[in-house]
C-alpha cells in the first residue's frame, strides 16, 4: 500500500472546477459504452493530468474523473471495485491524503493497450488517451469469462463502482 500526496484536490474540485474544466459532470450520466479517445485536462498548479471515464455504478454507467498518476502502477478509487479483473485495484488508506480522489495507474493502461498523449504547450493543453481496441475486446472477452459480467474494460466501460 502507498500514499499520495494530492493536497491540492478534493471532492469538491470534482464536483466543480474540474466537471466544468472537462465539460463533463462528476458522476452524470453517460451515454458511451464504447470510447477510442478520451480527452482530458491539465488542472491546477502541480498540472494533474485528469480525464472522464464511463464507469458501472449499480445499473447505470457515470462519468468518473480520474487523476492519471504514470508514477503509480496501481489504480486507487474511494468507489471502484472492479476494473475488469484486469488489474489489482485498491482502495486508499483510510488515513491517506487522497480518500476522496480517483487514481488511475500505469499498469491498466499497460493492461488495456493505451497510448496517453499530454501536451504542454502553453496555450493548447491537452491530454488524449487512445484505446487498443482489438486488445480490449481481448480483454473483454477474458473478464467476461472470469466474472461472468458485462464487458468492463477501458474502451467500453472502465468498471463497476458500489456507492454506500
Amino acid at each position: 500500500m502507498f500514499d499520495l500526496l494530492l493536497v491540492d484536490l478534493r471532492s469538491k474540485d470534482l464536483h466543480e472546477k474540474i466537471s466544468k474544466k472537462l465539460q463533463v459532470e462528476y458522476l452524470s450520466e453517460s451515454l458511451h459504452t464504447e470510447l477510442k479517445e478520451v480527452n482530458g485536462i491539465i488542472f491546477g498548479p502541480n498540472l494533474r493530468i485528469i480525464v472522464s471515464l464511463p464507469v458501472r455504478i449499480k445499473q447505470k454507467t457515470k462519468n468518473v474523473h480520474f487523476v492519471i498518476d504514470t508514477g503509480s502502477p496501481k489504480t486507487n478509487s474511494t468507489q471502484l471495485i472492479n476494473l475488469s479483473n484486469i488489474v489489482k485495484q485498491q482502495t486508499p488508506p483510510i488515513d491517506s491524503n487522497f480518500t476522496d480522489i480517483n487514481v488511475l495507474g500505469t499498469e491498466y493502461l499497460k493492461a488495456t493497450g493505451s497510448n496517453l498523449t499530454i501536451n504542454f504547450t502553453n496555450e493548447n493543453e491537452r491530454v488524449s488517451i487512445y484505446f487498443d481496441n482489438d486488445k480490449n475486446e481481448i480483454i473483454s472477452r477474458l473478464g467476461q469469462s472470469i466474472s461472468q459480467v458485462e464487458p468492463n474494460v477501458l474502451g467500453r466501460i472502465i468498471g463497476i463502482v458500489l456507492l454506500l
